[in-house]
């Protein structure tokens, strides 16, 4: 046990000496930002309140990755995926040391992430949860993000089966399914409204 936890406490200490060597030197190559950013997912999800010290500083730099010109190139969206991973897993690990009002829109803006699949079911599977337990902080002041949300969860159904697993697909549709039930057909033609390019997609969802 001694030994688990001593293992564990190196491979937390490493990642950290390897995030914070990458990213202050930002020029290094996004592989280096891809292995580094990972390993601090995993401290953010294991850590605890270890990881707390840090997530302010983690918080700039992830936001410094996301914000570069050619985060998106087809050669750096895996290492991109795992900062959105890592922003995603900071926010629901240590959500009381956060500005949420800010995080919140900056990874839904973010998703769905569509190189690294197994961060892409993972990042939808949280979505989901937190959609479906109502979180006050993911739909925002007066469900701002609603429509975001459902727009969101529109173009991933659209995409087949490759960014959401079929049981995390088959909640998605039954949220909007409930979603059509229980807001009022104003409400509903509104949020519709708002999402020109997936209105299709959505009433074939919810016709089906």
């Amino acid at each position: 046990m001694i030994q688990a936890r001593m293992s564990a406490m190196y491979a937390w200490f490493y990642a950290m000496v390897a995030f914070f060597i990458f990213f202050g030197h930002p020029t290094n190559i996004f592989d280096t930002c891809q292995a580094a950013v990972y390993r601090v997912g995993m401290c953010v999800e294991y850590g605890g309140v270890a990881f707390r010290p840090y997530v302010g500083e983690a918080l700039s730099r992830l936001d410094a990755v996301i914000r570069r010109p050619d985060a998106l190139h087809p050669d750096n969206v895996m290492a991109y995926d795992n900062v959105v991973s890592a922003l995603g897993k900071i926010w629901q690990v240590h959500r009381d040391s956060i500005n949420v009002a800010q995080i919140v829109p900056a990874w839904l803006n973010c998703l769905p992430i569509k190189g690294d699949l197994i961060e892409a079911k993972a990042m939808l599977d949280q979505l989901c949860s937190m959609v479906e337990r109502s979180d006050g902080e993911l739909l925002g002041l007066n469900h701002q993000y609603l429509p975001k949300i459902v727009g969101l969860f529109a173009d991933v159904l659209s995409a087949g089966k490759d960014l959401a697993s079929e049981e995390t697909a088959t909640r998605m549709i039954n949220f909007l399914r409930q979603l059509q039930q229980t807001l009022p057909p104003s409400a509903m033609a509104s949020t519709l409204s708002s999402l020109q390019p997936q209105q299709l997609a959505l009433q074939s969802i919810l016709s089906s």
